[in-house]
């Protein structure tokens, strides 16, 4: 049997969405079970409380912080002159800790679920995959496995923390290695489920495929920051998504082609000898990946980057999360496969 992956992307406080979609299918379709799961930036910290079956703690973290739980500014003229990041996370550190405790973290070690975390390593410009299990094979990703909840809590950290916004983690207690927001490199680890043997892929996106003029002229810096960190984030996020369809295509294609050969009474061995060249061999015996790309229609709020967290904003994202799930999946008779 193959596996079930949950794919959830960054957005900050959007993640409530991704929690609304996961309760919907936690309470409506319970035999839909996943046995990989990966989380970038907001993404990281939603996956392991999945993974774990704490949805009652996800959906409280969703729906009750606010953005002072999650970070403090200081002066930020100084800020920028002097300092590593404009906020600081230590209150978001402290929620890691608080909500994905030694309890919680050894249970998804001591069970048969993956769980991978994606950062960015600045000394590197590399992905670096932190993963609970060992890593897949074969796989161009850079994965170390964590063995303990401290290890696996500042994974989360980094993961979910913007470069400028918010300062690098050292993971291994190498301050010469940092790592940031792994949304940087990759926002949609849909590759990497893949890698891991997944054969049908629930990629949760919390940007929207279209955006809203926005009737603001900027006039300062750190808004502009904002706004251009928000668009590049979220064009990594729906550029994740591309390679996986045009591998699907390619699948789809071939297996048409070889139809319409063996339809056309070439043998077997002589089609399969037409495909024996070297830039095939990686598709040799590949299906195509059931792939359910769920996403908010329109803008979710929440701020440039998603650092707003307002508990209210946050509970109607959840909401549309849910809705969203339950409409994707009646209307899936009339695309059988579910592939995007």
């Amino acid at each position: 049997m193959g596996k079930k992956a949950l794919v959830v992307s960054g957005g900050g406080s959007k993640g409530a969405f991704a929690v609304g979609v996961i309760k919907f299918l936690a309470q409506n379709h319970p035999e839909i079970d996943f046995d990989i799961y990966v989380g970038t930036s907001t993404g990281s910290s939603i996956v392991p409380l999945a993974a774990c079956g704490k949805l009652d703690l996800l959906e409280q973290l969703y729906t009750t912080v606010r953005t002072p739980d999650i970070v403090t500014a200081g002066d930020m003229i100084e800020q920028f002159q002097f300092g590593i990041s404009f906020y600081n996370t230590q209150p978001l550190a402290n929620l890691i800790k608080k909500f994905i405790n030694d309890d919680n973290c050894n249970a998804i070690f001591n069970s048969n679920k993956e769980v991978f975390i994606v950062t960015t390593c600045l000394q590197t410009a590399e992905t670096v995959v932190w993963s609970t299990k060992p890593p897949p094979s074969p796989t161009e990703y850079i994965i170390k496995q964590v063995h303990e909840p401290k290890m696996l809590r500042r994974a989360v950290l980094a993961s979910a923390n913007q470069p400028v916004f918010m300062e690098p983690i050292s993971i291994e207690d190498n301050p010469q290695e940092q790592y940031v927001d792994g949304g940087v490199r990759e926002y949609l680890g849909i590759q990497l489920a893949i890698d891991a043997g997944a054969d049908e892929i629930f990629a949760i996106s919390l940007g929207a495929p279209s955006k809203p003029l926005q009737n603001i002229v900027f006039k300062k810096i750190y808004p502009i920051l904002e706004r251009t960190i928000e668009i590049f984030s979220e064009d990594v996020s729906w550029n994740d998504i591309k390679i996986p369809r045009i591998y699907n295509t390619s699948l789809r294609y071939i297996a048409a082609v070889k139809q319409r050969m063996k339809d056309g009474g070439i043998a077997e061995t002589d089609i399969d000898n037409f495909f024996n060249i070297p830039l095939y061999e990686t598709l040799t015996g590949k299906k195509p990946i059931k792939i359910h790309h769920i996403f908010p229609e329109t803008p979710l709020g929440g701020g440039p980057g998603g650092l707003v967290f307002d508990p209210q904003a946050m509970k109607g994202m959840l909401q549309i999360g849910e809705n969203r799930m339950q409409a994707y999946l009646a209307a899936l008779p009339a695309n059988p496969d579910g592939n995007v």
